[in-house]
């Protein structure tokens, strides 16, 4: 399951003093409406909503530990900074000659992140097993000192906890969180201040928000977000998830690939062939999908691909589509996917599920913004494609 949370506005740091904006000249630039657009880096190109009420406004810089470019446009001009980790960046947005939106970009990580301790006898690592059922990664682990089924799912926005198993944990909620899923958009509740416990992992200052679509032998979803500040391994040979604070050796034995992060969820790029066209382009890598792959509207509404894409059929108004794809230098022949008609967007990004990923094993490094690839024992596990996708349509005639 990808579960994708969206909290409206942007993440805020401790309130800051009018003050302290103006002990030195800080840049300021006019807007007529409340859109504009943060450029950071050569991917990250994200919409921004200007808010008044906020003091500060923070956006995170996608990788704080390396410099960027950062460029922030309104309809009435545009600012560029070049951020240097640990620093801050105040700037001024005056609205429509009126009101003033008080905006600081950060090359830091948000405080609100999960903090972890890593008690091991080995000071800078820590592992623990995990199990698959399907191609999904479970732990088995604690909350609040209470035994919980964890699922690992790099593509998810932020931690969750199954609502039929709340009441159970005795979970105190406090806040609400707007959540985006596969059950629409809803506003959930939120319990803050969990502490979770996995090996001789410990996190604390944990939230967890309810939903209502999670499998009954899922208790809680954890994300990439508590893994931020560390080099994390996912060894399907060996079933461990390692967690390192600096760079294993062995990495000289995986091929590198670039990330960047979409509310943490680490996004990669890959190469897919259709109808002898290829294409280039970034994926969410998502260990929570129990499936192939999809191709969102980010893909399909951008240049001709759309209209480029020959279906095998077309169900709900998605195109199901046949194509190879090539990750790390390895291709994965006749995959069968669908393709969401951009004229008709859900929010969903492109992104590859877990029947393929867990081919490699992983190291993704998001302290400096990289992930290496291997390919593993797994790497004649069968996954859906053309000759899986004819039975189905042969099994659907039967049943008619």
């Amino acid at each position: 399951m990808n579960v994708s949370i969206w909290i409206l506005g942007f993440a805020l740091s401790l309130l800051l003093p009018t003050g302290v904006f103006a002990q030195a000249k800080i840049p300021l630039i006019e807007a007529t409406n409340e859109k504009a657009f943060i450029r950071d880096g050569d991917q990250v190109n994200l919409a921004w909503k200007l808010d008044p009420a906020a003091k500060p406004d923070v956006y995170y810089v996608n990788i704080p530990t390396k410099k960027s470019k950062v460029k922030i446009t309104t309809d009435q001009g545009s600012l560029t900074f070049y951020t240097e980790p640990g620093k801050t960046y105040p700037f001024l947005v005056r609205l429509n000659k009126k009101d003033t939106c008080f905006v600081e970009i950060a090359a830091k990580l948000p405080p609100e992140l999960p903090q972890i301790s890593m008690h091991s006898a080995e000071s800078d690592t820590v592992s623990f097993p995990f199990e698959l059922r399907g191609s999904k990664l479970y732990f088995q682990g604690r909350i609040n000192k209470k035994n919980v089924n964890v699922q690992f799912d790099l593509g998810a926005g932020t931690s969750v906890v199954n609502r039929n198993f709340s009441e159970k944990l005795g979970l105190k909620f406090s806040h609400h969180t707007i959540v985006s899923n596969t059950s629409g958009i809803n506003k959930e509740r939120t319990s803050i201040g969990n502490i979770l416990n996995i090996g001789n992992a410990e996190w604390v200052g944990v939230p967890l928000t309810e939903v209502g679509n999670m499998r009954s032998d899922e208790d809680l979803i954890i994300g990439n977000g508590f893994f931020r500040d560390r080099v994390i391994e996912i060894d399907y040979d060996t079933k461990q998830l390692v967690v390192y604070n600096n760079l294993p050796d062995k990495i000289k034995q995986y091929r590198k690939l670039p990330v960047f992060y979409e509310q943490n969820r680490p996004k990669f790029k890959a190469r897919l062939t259709h109808n002898g066209k290829r294409y280039n382009f970034w994926f969410l890598f998502d260990t929570g999908r129990d499936g192939t792959m999809l191709l969102g509207e980010d893909f399909t509404g951008i240049d001709d691909h759309w209209r480029a894409l020959q279906p095998l059929t077309v169900i709900n108004g998605k195109k199901i589509v046949r194509l190879d794809a090539d990750i790390a230098g390895f291709s994965f022949k006749d995959l069968v996917t669908n393709a969401a008609d951009p004229a008709k967007p859900n929010g969903r990004p492109s992104l590859f599920g877990n029947q393929i990923l867990s081919h490699f094993n992983v190291i993704l490094d998001n302290i400096n913004g990289h992930i290496y690839l291997k390919l593993n024992q797994r790497v004649n596990e069968p996954f859906f494609d053309y000759n899986s996708y004819l039975k189905e349509i042969e099994k659907s005639k039967v049943n008619k």
